[in-house]
């Protein structure tokens, strides 16, 4: 049986990662010419950049079914993409539909993502028992790696450096055995 390091090993070095911004209220603002501070999407790329991988596209998508699939199908078919990471509509407002999107196109669920994220969330004073209000979720699909992060920067943070960044070369390579 192979171990963590062989399975890091087998994975990309260098990670190309699509960051897809769900938020009706930052595309609308889009759409009309508006600045945009999309600070959870910013700052995804920036933690990617910095762990050593690469940003090879990015999407601001507003909470609409058939444009998140068509961002998310975009993303997954696109050229030096091996990980996809959402930012946003992972709550329970009537809006938020990434969760439901992202999970029917899932060849397999990363199920312990989501435990994890609430446990580690749970341990921060500031979220303590809002932890479980995160429908955060991560999957396969085709080969690549999807993660549907909630839409605050704290949250992005954290699933960042503490779940994502740290894995997804082990995971990666544990798809490519």
């Amino acid at each position: 049986m192979a171990s963590r390091k062989e399975h890091s090993e087998r994975g990309p070095k260098e990670i190309g990662f699509y960051v897809v911004t769900i938020s009706s209220s930052r595309y609308r603002k889009m759409v009309n010419k508006e600045p945009i501070v999309d600070e959870s999407g910013d700052l995804i790329k920036q933690l990617v950049i910095e762990s050593g991988h690469k940003v090879v596209g990015y999407s601001l998508v507003p909470d609409s079914k058939v444009k998140i699939l068509r961002a998310l199908l975009d993303a997954l078919e696109g050229e030096g993409v091996d990980v996809v990471v959402t930012s946003g509509g992972t709550g329970y407002s009537p809006t938020d539909l990434t969760y439901e999107v992202v999970r029917s196109i899932f060849d397999k669920e990363i199920i312990g993502f989501s435990d994890v994220f609430r446990s580690v969330s749970y341990s921060d004073p500031d979220v303590r028992a809002a932890a479980y209000l995160t429908r955060a979720t991560a999957g396969i699909v085709e080969g690549k790696i999807v993660y549907a992060l909630p839409g605050s920067p704290q949250a992005v943070k954290l699933a960042m450096r503490e779940l994502v960044l740290p894995e997804v070369g082990h995971l990666l390579g544990l798809l490519k055995t």
